[in-house]
């Protein structure tokens, strides 16, 4: 069984250690990673796709608009409004423990701070990814 992963950032080498990083996983399943570069892109894909984990940035590109960078919690906020379910660990640089709060508060399932631990990323996709009671 294949899970699927939708990684939110602008970063494209990030997203290319990430995608290194859930083939090396020993979860008993495979992963697919989708990249969304931007804002919109990412908001688009969750309306029409299912995802089983997202990795979302705090801070990531929206193009077109008069403010080119807006929070990721702006989209956490937005995606959970659609009432899609799917767990969303917000991603960030730089230390917030109020925007963390507000990201737990608006429903994400965590907070990976970068540069993350691959331990760390492991256990909480691991947690996040447990079937119901197990």
């Amino acid at each position: 069984m294949t899970k699927r992963v939708l990684i939110v950032d602008d970063e494209p080498l990030l997203i290319d250690l990430l995608r290194e990083i859930f083939a090396r996983f020993q979860h008993g399943h495979a992963y697919e990673v989708t990249p969304a570069y931007t804002v919109v892109d990412a908001y688009d894909l969750l309306r029409r796709e299912q995802f089983d984990l997202v990795l979302l940035d705090m801070v990531v590109p929206m193009i077109g608009d008069p403010w080119p960078w807006i929070q990721g919690l702006d989209l956490l906020k937005r995606v959970r409004q659609l009432g899609v379910k799917v767990p969303i660990f917000m991603m960030t640089g730089v230390w917030n423990t109020e925007k963390e709060a507000e990201a737990l508060i608006e429903g994400a399932a965590g907070y990976l701070h970068k540069p993350f631990d691959q331990r760390e990323l492991n256990r909480l996709v691991t947690l996040a990814l447990a079937p119901p009671g197990g």
